[in-house]
């Protein structure tokens, strides 16, 4: 196989590379009353990701500064998500329950919730984690500075105090579903260490928000709760870390991990074919490296590849009566024509190898928010009788050369993608499709400089294929907030300025509402509105993979969206 063959050439320049790690001496176990598991002495693990991230923060403040590593590596929550979306006690003893004293609804919507953090926690440092932590991080995030007031926990908490050092409360403006583990994605409330961060947070009138995030605390002297500690971070290679004996899940069997970072696919698949990485996740596997590693794994039975849905892939419409060309696309039937003319199935096999999962909404059938989508959700299956119908009643009829004309002459639209290759070919697959129905199109792929303009990449005339989040953070990204606007310098993921009341109404009340049925119901309602009124062809949620060695075991055998280590403390490495 010829990726394979030229992948084996660089294998013996990497294992070389890797050689020179040694395994840390485990130390004594966790006398803290956690979990204690006999501590396996193989390894190091090799971990590989894409791209070296530039901190390690959990909560991004004001500049993106984690990565996949940040969670479940390094980084402690409240609580884990597992793979089927339920939350599980991590930093407390147990989650707080509704309607109890630990969950209290007060009649004018108010609410009060109390954590009790697991006794005897420990920083990476082995300064005790206290309630304190959170209070300072809560003071933190909300500092004008510094954070990120409009995330949606910090947004709805009116107050936050320490009752004692393990226990701390929080009243909240509105009811806020998640208030129980404030641990999924975008929601994270992690704590922070007062005692290393408290000093330079109380000059930051003096020193600045730059000299504040240019702290080592941030990279090479980071300080968390994970499972594994930072030993050494050498910039450009790789992170060194040892497992942390006080994590609060108790200690982790392997003794010692390095992340890696490569964005080549040959060095990926070298090390993970010559055993000398064991695991490769965070888009460090494209496409074509994991059907090659599936090959080669069916063979030797050398390791396992999971997919599970790593974006929502969608082309937009754009909305703005001022740009919107051809205006025809501002009419629901028009976009709903246009869906029709998509050949999903084709997309897949032709950019995803299979690998892709269908859809017509940004849920998941398979997440926990997946009953959501049922019979009532309007889909668009490639149907050109379908188009017809729909683009008669709209005004427009085939003319003799085949393409739909209308008062205004040829339904003629351009498609816009970014330059990656991998999103050239989809939009060739469409603009396939919108031509053999009978609308003319004219592809355009951005270039590297107006894909980092961020009114040029909301200003396209009429349709933008692009990937964005998968479930909740995807229908957030369809919110009347989230229009790019000059007010806000042109930031936001509604690139289309799809704006409807109704169903920014219902997911205000999704964000509000505590009953799980409840929610459902409203999502249900929510999928519904945005399936009519289309401001965008949902096509597929493409393959997120990762990859794993056969020697390394106890890792979910199903890849679901949840973090890829999240029971990471369980893993063995044979």
């Amino acid at each position: 196989m010829s990726e394979s063959n030229r992948a084996a050439s660089l294998l013996l320049v990497v294992a070389l590379a890797l050689t020179g790690c040694s395994v840390a001496a485990p130390g004594k176990a966790s006398d803290t009353g956690r979990p204690v598991r006999p501590a396996a002495e193989a390894g190091p693990l090799i971990i590989l990701g894409s791209v070296e991230p530039n901190g390690l923060a959990v909560r991004p403040f004001v500049t993106k500064t984690g990565s996949f590593a940040s969670v479940g590596i390094f980084n402690a929550l409240l609580a884990r998500i597992d793979p089927q979306g339920v939350p599980q006690p991590e930093l407390l003893a147990s989650l707080p329950t509704l309607n109890t004293d630990t969950w209290e609804v007060f009649p004018d919507g108010t609410m009060r919730t109390t954590y009790m953090l697991r006794p005897n926690l420990t920083w990476h440092d082995g300064q005790p984690l206290t309630s304190d932590d959170f209070v300072f991080a809560w003071r933190v995030a909300g500092s004008p500075e510094l954070g990120l007031p409009s995330q949606a926990s910090q947004s709805a908490i009116s107050d936050m105090s320490a009752i004692d050092h393990q226990r701390f409360s929080i009243r909240w403006k509105v009811p806020y579903p998640e208030a129980d583990n404030l641990s999924r994605q975008r929601g994270e409330f992690p704590p922070l260490p007062q005692h290393i961060l408290g000093p330079a947070f109380e000059q930051l009138g003096t020193t600045g928000r730059d000299a504040f995030f240019a702290r080592p605390f941030w990279t090479q002297q980071y300080v968390g709760l994970g499972p594994y500690r930072v030993q050494q971070w050498e910039a450009g290679s790789h992170i060194d870390a040892a497992r942390f004996e006080g994590y609060a899940l108790g200690v982790p069997k392997i003794a010692r991990i390095i992340v890696r970072y490569s964005a080549d696919q040959n060095v990926v698949v070298a090390n993970l074919l010559g055993g000398t990485a064991h695991v490769a996740t965070d888009s460090s596997i494209s496409q074509t490296a994991a059907v090659t590693l599936e090959k080669e794994w069916a063979q030797t039975k050398g390791g396992t590849v999971l997919y599970g849905p790593g974006s929502w892939r969608s082309t937009r419409f754009q909305l703005r009566p001022e740009l919107a060309n051809p205006a025809a696309i501002l009419d629901p039937r028009v976009r709903q024509a246009l869906a029709h003319t998509v050949d999903k199935p084709a997309i897949n096999d032709a950019v995803y190898a299979g690998k892709a999962i269908l859809t017509d909404t940004p849920i998941w059938t398979g997440s926990e928010w997946g009953a959501a989508v049922d019979d009532s959700i309007f889909s668009y299956p490639l149907d050109l009788r379908a188009t017809e119908t729909l683009l008669n009643q709209a005004g427009f009829a085939k003319s003799p050369d085949g393409f739909y004309r209308g008062t205004e002459g040829r339904l003629s639209l351009e498609l816009a993608t970014t330059g990656s290759p991998q999103s050239l070919q989809d939009v060739f697959v469409i603009a396939d499709g919108f031509r053999t129905a009978g609308v003319d199109v004219q592809q355009r792929a951005l270039s590297s400089a107006q894909q980092q303009d961020v009114q040029t990449r909301a200003s396209f005339p009429a349709l933008f294929t692009n990937s964005t989040s998968v479930g909740e953070a995807g229908l957030d990204s369809l919110a009347i907030p989230q229009i790019p606007t000059p007010a806000n310098r042109w930031q936001g993921t509604n690139l289309g300025a799809w704006s409807s009341p109704e169903y920014a109404r219902l997911m205000t009340a999704f964000k509000t509402t505590l009953d799980r049925g409840d929610r459902m119901a409203i999502l249900r309602q929510a999928l519904r509105i945005y399936s009519q009124e289309l401001p965008a062809i949902s096509q597929v949620f493409p393959p997120g993979a990762i990859a794993y060695v056969a020697s390394l075991k106890g890792q979910p055998k199903v890849k679901t969206g949840s973090e890829d280590f999240w029971n990471l403390h369980e893993w063995e490495l044979q």
